[in-house]
């Protein structure tokens, strides 16, 4: 039974196990001292609390309830997936990349029927989507998360600074839509679902304190406030949040700051990144491609405060 559990932890949980490996390696080859010092405990400690309050905002059912309201308003089939679109772009940039992918392709099958053939172009769009969206918040995916809390980038600077791109992704987006997407006419009817009123209004009110708590030093606090309150009125979140995550992260940050501190790979990486921006920009890319974004961002942190 043992064996079977151990299996399929790997089979589901592939990434951590990974780390999990590289960590052991690591600590057998290397031996490296202080090892908690490469945590970045602020971008944890956030993370933590925001994974509480996105988990608890799905399980409310409330988006998912706002989206059948409106969506009964629509009778063109390509005006239904610019709002998918637009909902998917809302939603990730407050509730992150993922919980809103958990959302809205649940509620995208439901109108399988409708959409007929441009079905799974909806879900490659919405896909596309929550990728523009989530980039333009310090909370819309993992990585915001981690540049916002490290290098002290005020909220609205952040979303400033990426509002060009943003836009220009988004019009991107917009275009291809139209051009894939038939203007067929469509009729909609979804029954009214039920969405637990109490649990989205504190959670609400909890993201808005949590993230004004984090720009303020007051954040481990917070997330024991959090904690506390789901812990004692809404257990069901502390039990379905992905912690997996926060693990995750903290193996990325403990391995990544080991890696970094080899000889031979902080001198080839210094030399690289610090030469201009555009090498800079050009090394970013290519490592996100080959080990993803979140460890090529942790990773590149350790040599430049770019």
């Amino acid at each position: 039974m043992g064996g079977f559990t151990i299996k399929e932890f790997i089979l589901k949980e592939k990434l951590l196990f990974f780390l999990l490996l590289l960590f052991i390696s690591l600590l057998i080859v290397l031996k490296p001292h202080n090892i908690l010092s490469h945590i970045e405990w602020n971008t944890i400690i956030f993370l933590s609390g925001l994974i509480m309050i996105t988990k608890a905002m799905e399980e409310s059912n409330y988006f998912f309830v706002l989206s059948e309201i409106l969506v009964n308003k629509f009778h063109y089939k390509r005006n239904l997936t610019l709002f998918m679109i637009f909902i998917s772009i809302i939603f990730s940039m407050f509730l992150t990349n993922d919980i809103t992918l958990f959302i809205v392709i649940p509620f995208t099958m439901k109108l399988k029927k409708v959409l007929k053939d441009d079905y799974l172009k909806t879900i490659f769009l919405e896909i596309i989507a929550v990728n523009v969206g989530s980039e333009l918040t310090p909370i819309g995916n993992p990585q915001n998360v981690f540049i916002w809390q490290k290098y002290n980038v005020p909220f609205t600077e952040f979303s400033f600074n990426l509002f060009p791109l943003f836009i220009f992704q988004f019009i991107l987006l917009l275009l291809f839509s139209f051009l894939i997407i038939k203007n067929e006419k469509i009729n909609i009817y979804l029954e009214k679902e039920e969405y637990e009123h109490m649990n989205f209004y504190i959670s609400i009110i909890l993201l808005i304190l949590f993230i004004i708590s984090a720009k303020n030093n007051f954040s481990l606090i917070a997330l024991i406030i959090i904690f506390s309150y789901y812990l004692f009125f809404d257990y069901k979140v502390i039990k379905k949040a992905d912690w997996n995550l926060i693990l995750t992260f903290i193996l990325f940050f403990i391995n990544f700051g080991i890696i970094s501190e080899i000889n031979i790979i902080n001198n080839i990486i210094t030399h690289i990144i610090l030469t201009n921006n555009i090498s800079l920009l050009t090394t970013s890319i290519f490592l996100s491609q080959a080990i993803s974004n979140v460890p090529a961002t942790i990773f590149i942190s350790n040599f430049t405060n770019n």
